[in-house]
């Protein structure tokens, strides 16, 4: 049971970033009931081309089938749990199982399996390999391993009317692919995310891009996700106007101007461990004439990654130190924090 002294909600308690029982309830609770994005929709144009990721602990890949759709599968053979697909990305004719041969059409379906004959005892249609939900927007192209999860739409809420009022990643050109790991629990890293009161401590390139009081935090039900409306200042040579940042829970950041898009998937790797990958976009003209100043946003928001980073590492070893239970939270200056944490509390069915 949370307590409050009627003003200032207590945080989650630091065995909920430590404790490797938790962890294994989020993975099965939280990550592999929500949407993950998994690959750009630039990676899958044709045919056979396919992108492998992991999701919830789960290998998992997406191909492009011959009839333009997109499928999902866990990267699993139905004959020995061999990796269909074993490098990161590319282009493939069919689906083969590099340990044993067997080999899948693009929709699943067994296709070939070396030392068996079709009979009452071997049914190639009884081994098609393990479908996943996928499904496309903005760009982007998520997969859920839940098949009670709503709709992407749906499950994005208020996001999807959010980026109508910013150009789409369609208009623009892919530019670049930043991802790094660091020592920190996954909602350490998303508490973090959802308030900007840490940003004139923390961040160097990033304080100076955002005009005070310029980015603050609106917790939305419809979507389950807090945003921030955002004023730039000059951020290099370019003014990039009005912005929104979202942090989406569970852990996904997506961030809109009128002069990009980017976005951040988060994925946990342990209950002390995260990687994070941030996919940007910039205008097709802009990606091409003006590479240098594109190049050092990038550039910023990796320090701005590394520096989130830095600081939740320190506050992990803390919190496993074991001096510290709960602290307490600000509704002026956390409202995010309190709105993501509540989102934790209700996903594993505490409190």
């Amino acid at each position: 049971m949370t307590r409050t002294d009627g003003s200032h909600p207590e945080t989650l308690p630091a065995s909920w970033y430590t404790d490797d029982d938790i962890y294994q309830r989020e993975v099965n609770d939280v990550w592999a009931r929500n949407w993950t994005v998994v690959a750009r929709e630039d990676q899958l144009v044709n045919a056979g081309n396919f992108v492998c990721d992991e999701v919830a602990g789960r290998p998992v890949f997406v191909v492009r089938a011959k009839n333009g759709e997109l499928r999902a599968f866990h990267n699993v053979c139905r004959h020995r749990a061999g990796p269909v697909l074993r490098e990161a990305a590319g282009h493939c004719q069919r689906l083969h199982c590099s340990y044993h041969g067997w080999t899948y059409d693009f929709d699943g379906g067994l296709v070939m399996a070396p030392g068996f004959s079709k009979g009452r005892e071997f049914d190639p249609d009884d081994f098609h390999l393990f479908r996943v939900r996928v499904e496309s927007w903005n760009g982007v192209v998520w997969v859920c391993l839940d098949d009670e999860t709503p709709g992407l739409i749906e499950w994005l809420g208020d996001i999807a009317e959010i980026a109508k009022g910013f150009p789409p990643a369609a208009d623009m050109a892919f530019f670049d692919e930043v991802v790094i790991e660091g020592a920190a629990n996954w909602k350490l890293y998303g508490d973090n995310g959802v308030e900007f009161y840490h940003g004139p401590f923390v961040h160097t390139a990033l304080k100076d891009a955002v005009e005070p009081n310029g980015a603050i935090a609106a917790p939305h039900e419809n979507g389950k996700f807090v945003g921030f409306e955002v004023k730039y200042a000059q951020w290099g040579e370019h003014s990039p106007g009005p912005g929104y940042w979202i942090l989406k829970f569970p852990c996904v950041l997506i961030h809109f101007t009128t002069f990009d898009f980017n976005l951040e998937q988060v994925t946990p790797l342990g209950p002390n461990r995260v990687r994070l990958r941030h996919w940007f976009w910039f205008p097709k003209e802009d990606a091409a004439e003006r590479r240098e100043a594109c190049g050092q946003i990038v550039a910023d928001w990796r320090l701005t990654m590394g520096e989130d980073l830095d600081i939740c590492a320190e506050v992990q070893r803390n919190l496993e130190a074991g001096m510290y239970e709960t602290g307490r939270l600000s509704p002026e200056k956390e409202p995010g924090t309190i709105f993501y944490q509540s989102l934790a509390r209700e996903a594993l069915g505490s409190g």
